[in-house]
């Protein structure tokens, strides 16, 4: 099931799932960005955590950590 969080007034949801062996993953969706930025390589695993808790606390540190980046880059452009 999705959680809804807001950051920088920018909604995320993080979809937190368990594995099998007990361990859980969460991946986040920013509505708006889009899906090539918030892809990780193919080839690179989520983390895993004990607990559901700390899988959408690191999600939602991940989400905030781009929100801010995209921030960044739209206040101070690259020159060309």
């Amino acid at each position: 099931m999705a959680e809804t969080c807001y950051s920088k007034g920018k909604k995320i949801l993080l979809l937190p799932e368990q594995k099998r062996n007990g361990t859980w993953i969460c991946r986040f969706m920013i509505p708006g960005l889009t899906g090539s930025i918030l892809r990780r390589s193919h080839d690179e695993p989520l983390p895993t955590y004990k607990s559901e808790w700390e899988a959408k606390t690191a999600a939602f540190a991940s989400a905030k950590q781009m929100l801010e980046a995209q921030t960044a880059e739209t206040t101070n452009p690259i020159p060309g």
